[in-house]
C-alpha cells in the first residue's frame, strides 16, 4: 500500500509527471584582445579618447554587431581588467582571481595546474568545451586550455619569427569556431564555444581595406600605415612632442579599423551560431582582456603593459541571453565590475557549483539589487627588465585600486 499512496494524488488522480529540468544553455564566450571600452559604440558616452579634439574630429566606432548584443543584454559601463595583459587577464576571467591569487604575472607564466578553471569545471558538468585563441600567447602550453576537448592556436609558418607570424586574422578564427561548432555534437550535451579575437593587437594591419578607408582621415596621405614601424614613429614622436595631429587621428582610425574588421566577422559567427541552433538557448559573453594606451599618456604612448590607467583598463563587458537563459535587453550597469566577476556570475546563471575566487555574482545588479561595494585592483606588468626575483615579481610596476566614487561609478583609491 505504501507504494499505491505514493503514487496517489488527492482525490485518487495520478500526479502529474514531474517537470524535466530546463536543458541546459550553450555559451558563447567571445573575447577582444586589445580593445578598449571607448573603441565600441555602445560605451560612447564613457569615451577617454579624443575629448580634447573638436567632435566631428574624433574617429568614431564602427561596431554595429557588438552594439547590438549589448543592446540585446546587459552591458556594464565600468567593466575593469585586473592586468594589461593577455594571458593574466584571460586567467582571471576564467578563475575568478586576480594575479596574486593564480599566479600568471604576464604572458608566457603558465597557468598553476591547482588554479581552477571555468572551462575545466563546466567540462565537469558535461558541457563540450571548444576553443580558438587568435594568438600564441593563449596557446596551449600555457595552460589556459584545461577542459577543452579542443583548442586551436596559431603557430609560425615555416621561416617565419616575431609575434604576428603565431597570430590568426579575424576571418581565419571565424572559420575555425564554426568548424569547432560543426564538429560538436549536440546530443551530447551543451556547447561552450571560446573565440579570441587579436586583430585589435598591433600592427593594426588585419582590417579589410574598405573598412580601413571608411574610417581613414579623408584624402590622408601620410606615414600611418598599421604597421609597427609606423607605431613606434608615432610613440616617439609623441614622446619628443612632435606628433603630428593629423597623424594621430590616423592612428586611432587604424586601430578602429581591427575592432570594426572584427565586428564585421562577428556579424558571420553569430549568423554561423544562429543558423547551427546554438543560439536557440545560449547564454553569450563578451569582454576584452585589457585596453590599449593611443596618444593617451605621453610616457608609454601606443603600448599596454606598463600602465593601470583607465585606457589600459576598462574594457567592454557584455551579457546577453538567448531563449529561455534569463539576462535582460537593453540594462546598464553602472557599477564598477570585474573580469574576476565572471565565473561566479556564468556559474549562477546556468545553475553550476563552481570556483569562483574573489569574484561575485553580478546578476543582482540588474535585477533591481545592489553589488557589494569591492575595490578592483588592477597591477602593470612592464617594463619586464624590472621584475623582482626575490618577492612578487609585478612589485616595483605600477598598480591602482579603484572602488565606488561618491559623485560616480569611479574613484581611485
Amino acid at each position: 500500500m505504501v507504494g499505491v499512496v505514493a503514487l496517489v494524488a488527492c482525490g485518487g488522480q495520478p500526479s502529474p509527471p514531474p517537470e524535466p529540468p530546463p536543458p541546459r544553455p550553450n555559451v558563447v564566450w567571445i573575447s577582444l584582445d586589445t580593445t578598449r571600452a571607448d573603441a565600441l559604440g555602445a560605451w560612447a558616452d564613457t569615451a577617454h579618447w579624443g575629448l580634447d579634439l573638436p567632435p566631428e574630429q574624433r574617429p568614431a566606432p564602427r561596431t554595429p554587431v557588438l552594439d547590438q548584443l549589448a543592446g540585446l543584454g546587459v552591458r556594464f559601463a565600468w567593466a575593469l581588467a585586473p592586468a594589461p595583459t593577455t594571458l593574466s587577464s584571460h586567467t582571471s576571467a576564467f578563475s575568478g582571481l586576480d594575479a596574486h591569487g593564480h599566479r600568471v604575472v604576464r604572458n608566457g607564466y603558465p597557468v598553476p595546474a591547482d588554479v581552477p578553471l571555468l572551462p575545466e569545471t563546466l567540462a565537469a558538468e558535461g558541457w563540450d568545451v571548444r576553443g580558438v585563441v587568435g594568438s600564441s600567447v593563449l596557446e596551449s602550453k600555457m595552460g589556459l586550455s584545461r577542459g577543452f576537448s579542443a583548442y586551436v592556436a596559431p603557430e609560425p609558418a615555416a621561416g617565419e619569427s616575431g609575434a604576428h607570424a603565431y597570430s590568426w586574422s579575424a576571418n581565419t578564427v571565424t572559420s575555425q569556431a564554426l568548424a569547432q561548432v560543426d564538429a560538436h555534437d549536440p546530443a551530447a550535451g551543451p556547447l561552450l564555444l571560446f573565440a579570441h579575437y587579436y586583430d585589435p593587437h598591433m600592427p593594426w594591419t588585419d582590417a579589410p581595406e574598405a573598412v580601413v578607408q571608411a574610417l581613414s582621415v579623408p584624402g590622408y596621405d601620410g606615414p600611418v600605415d598599421g604597421t609597427m614601424d609606423s607605431i613606434m614613429a608615432l610613440g616617439a614622436a609623441h614622446r619628443a612632442g612632435t606628433l603630428d595631429p593629423v597623424d594621430r587621428r590616423q592612428a586611432r582610425a587604424r586601430y578602429l579599423a581591427e575592432v570594426a574588421g572584427v565586428d564585421t566577422q562577428l556579424a558571420r559567427l553569430m549568423a554561423g551560431l544562429q543558423a547551427r541552433g546554438v543560439l536557440d538557448h545560449a547564454l553569450v559573453v563578451v569582454m576584452a582582456d585589457h585596453g590599449e594606451t593611443l596618444d593617451d599618456h605621453r610616457s608609454n604612448p601606443y603600448s599596454h603593459g606598463p600602465e593601470v590607467a583607465l585606457v589600459d583598463i576598462h574594457v567592454p563587458l557584455i551579457l546577453a541571453g538567448f531563449g529561455d537563459v534569463e539576462v535582460p535587453a537593453g540594462v546598464v550597469v553602472e557599477a564598477p565590475v570585474g573580469l574576476v566577476d565572471l565565473p561566479a556570475t556564468v556559474y549562477g546563471l546556468l545553475g553550476v557549483d563552481g570556483s569562483h575566487g574573489v569574484g561575485v555574482d553580478l546578476a543582482p545588479s540588474w535585477r533591481g539589487g545592489d553589488l557589494p561595494p569591492t575595490v578592483r585592483f588592477s597591477e602593470a606588468t612592464k617594463p619586464i627588465h624590472l621584475e623582482r626575483t626575490d618577492a612578487w615579481n609585478n612589485l616595483p610596476m605600477e598598480r591602482s585600486a579603484i572602488g565606488p566614487g561618491p559623485d560616480g561609478p569611479l574613484q581611485l583609491l
